[in-house]
């Protein structure tokens, strides 16, 4: 919930013109983008202040009813698929030249995994949905029978397979502060838990805090020689994973678009 604050960035970059030959998305980050990429400007926001106020959505009832907090299948099957309420935009996502690589991790090694953009197909998106499923919080998503979970376990800030693809520059949306490093003891209980049926994604887990804050300062160390510029808030609005009063999350995405266009007008003149 948190990247609603991405979700404002992106529609204000839609606005603006802004746009870019490559990305590599984490978690929400990739559904994000993989939206832009189509070019459904406010879908985003619809999934952010509209959907979750549904009770078939998330919460305790779809932990109870289904096994998993979030109920991913709602969010990108039945709102989403072709002919449904919310379609994504398949044909204009493939139809765009706009590169993506979706980052998840491999539950049974805790190792990133990095699916190519046309792996997205049309009434297929558990790539992007394997992203984005939270450890313990949800069930695995499996991908061609293979389990996986949040890709912001292994590699959160995934700024050195940007380079490795072909990345000169790099345009960072964070969902946190950049001068706001992980305490590792928020991943205790959960990685635990994890490493219950998963030991491999439980100790990456557990250790994604030194994960996190090492990336953190690589691409802080970026942005000082001029190969990043970085977007994120001040103020997440009260806005966690979880936690979603609409108008919080309303005032994160208006916080979001505004920063966008701001951010945009800096690239603009950079590029």
């Amino acid at each position: 919930m948190r990247d609603a604050w991405g979700a404002g960035i992106l529609d204000a970059f839609m606005d603006s013109g802004i746009t870019f030959p490559s990305a590599v998305g984490v978690s929400a980050g990739a559904s994000n983008i993989a939206t832009y990429i189509a070019g459904q400007r406010g879908r985003l926001k619809r999934f952010y202040t509209i959907y979750p106020k549904r009770k078939q959505y998330m919460g305790l009832g779809e932990l109870m009813r289904h096994g998993s907090f979030i109920n991913m299948k709602y969010i990108y099957e039945d709102i989403s698929f072709p002919g449904c309420e919310d379609p994504f935009g398949i044909e204009a996502y493939h139809a765009n030249p706009m590169d993506l690589t979706i980052v998840a991790t491999d539950a049974e090694t805790g190792k990133p995994v990095y699916f190519p953009k046309d792996s997205l197909q049309a009434g297929y998106m558990k790539p992007m949905e394997a992203s984005g499923t939270i450890p313990v919080l949800c069930k695995p998503t499996f991908v061609d029978g293979h389990p996986y979970y949040d890709g912001g376990i292994s590699d959160p800030i995934p700024h050195r397979k940007a380079f490795e693809l072909g990345a000169v520059k790099l345009a960072v949306i964070l969902t946190k502060p950049k001068d706001l490093f992980r305490d590792p003891k928020k991943d205790e209980l959960f990685g635990s838990m994890l490493s219950r049926r998963y030991p491999e994604a439980g100790k990456a887990l557990l250790g994604r805090a030194e994960t996190y804050n090492r990336q953190l300062r690589e691409l802080l160390d970026l942005e000082k020689e001029g190969k990043a510029f970085i977007i994120a808030p001040t103020d997440t609005c009260g806005v966690t994973t979880t936690k979603h009063k609409a108008e919080n999350v309303e005032k994160l995405y208006q916080s979001g678009y505004w920063a966008g266009l701001e951010a945009a007008e800096k690239l603009m003149a950079i590029s």
